[in-house]
C-alpha cells in the first residue's frame, strides 16, 4: 500500500496520541488510589534505667542501741553501737551467687554504765529473703574490749583481750537509703567451741561471753 505524505502525518499523529493515552492511564489510575499510611516503627531503647540498689549494694552507716550483757553480771545496761559496712565485693559473680559475696563491717559499742565496751571487725553476708522487703545478715569476726579477763562483781570474765564477735540481723528496707535492723551479737573467747587458750582463760567460768540484743537504723550511700 502506498502512503502519501499527508496520510503518513495522520498515522504518526495517531500513534503519538495512542502512546500518550497508554502512558497517561496508569498515572491517572494511581492518582485514584489512597496514599499509603506511614507505619510508625518504635525506636529501639538505647538503654534501660538502672535498677534500684538493694541492701548490700552500697556503703552503709548504722547507728543503734543494744540491751547489753543479757544473762550476765553486766545485764540491764545499754550500749550505743555504730558501724560502717562496705558494699559487697565486686568480683563479677553471676546471678544469685553475687549475694554470697562478703561485705566488711567495722564498728564499736560504748556501754553507758561503765561495763565492757568494744570495737569489732566482721565479714557479713546480706541475703535477701523477700527482695526489697526483708533481708538476713549473718556476720562473724573479731573484737577487742576494755572489760575484765578474770571477772568482777560487775564485769564478766571474758578470758582473752581479743574475742570472737558473731551474730545475725534481720533487716527491713524502708526506702532506697534507709533500713531498720534487729540484731543479736555474741562476744566470746571461744574456749568452749574452738578450744582457744590465750593464757588468761584457764579454769572454770573463764568462758563467759556477752549476749547483746539491739535495734539499729542504717543509711546507705
Amino acid at each position: 500500500m502506498h502512503i502519501c505524505g499527508p496520510q503518513l502525518a495522520v498515522w504518526i499523529a495517531a500513534l503519538i496520541a495512542a502512546f500518550a493515552y497508554l502512558t497517561a492511564v496508569p498515572s491517572a489510575r494511581s492518582t485514584d488510589l489512597p496514599a499509603p499510611v506511614p507505619v510508625a516503627i518504635p525506636a529501639m531503647p538505647v538503654g534501660l534505667p538502672a535498677s534500684t540498689p538493694g541492701p548490700g549494694d552500697q556503703f552503709e552507716a548504722r547507728f543503734g542501741t543494744f540491751d547489753h550483757g543479757v544473762g550476765s553480771v553486766e545485764r540491764n545496761t545499754v550500749d550505743i553501737n555504730s558501724s560502717i559496712v562496705t558494699p559487697r565485693l565486686n568480683v563479677g559473680a553471676p546471678g544469685y551467687w553475687a549475694y554470697f559475696l562478703p561485705r566488711f563491717q567495722l564498728g564499736g559499742a560504748v556501754n553507758l554504765a561503765g561495763r565492757t565496751s568494744f570495737g569489732y571487725a566482721d565479714i557479713a553476708l546480706t541475703l535477701p529473703i523477700i527482695p526489697h522487703w526483708l533481708f538476713f545478715e549473718p556476720f562473724i569476726g573479731g573484737a577487742i574490749h576494755d572489760g575484765s579477763l578474770h571477772g568482777t562483781p560487775t564485769l564478766s570474765a571474758l578470758g582473752c583481750p581479743a574475742l570472737f564477735h558473731t551474730g545475725a540481723s534481720f533487716g527491713v528496707p524502708i526506702t532506697e537509703h534507709w533500713s531498720v535492723l534487729g540484731t543479736f551479737e555474741h562476744l566470746s573467747n571461744g574456749k568452749g567451741i574452738f578450744g582457744v587458750d590465750c593464757g588468761t582463760n584457764q579454769g572454770g567460768g573463764y568462758n563467759q561471753g556477752l549476749n547483746n540484743y539491739g535495734v539499729s537504723v542504717g543509711y546507705a550511700f
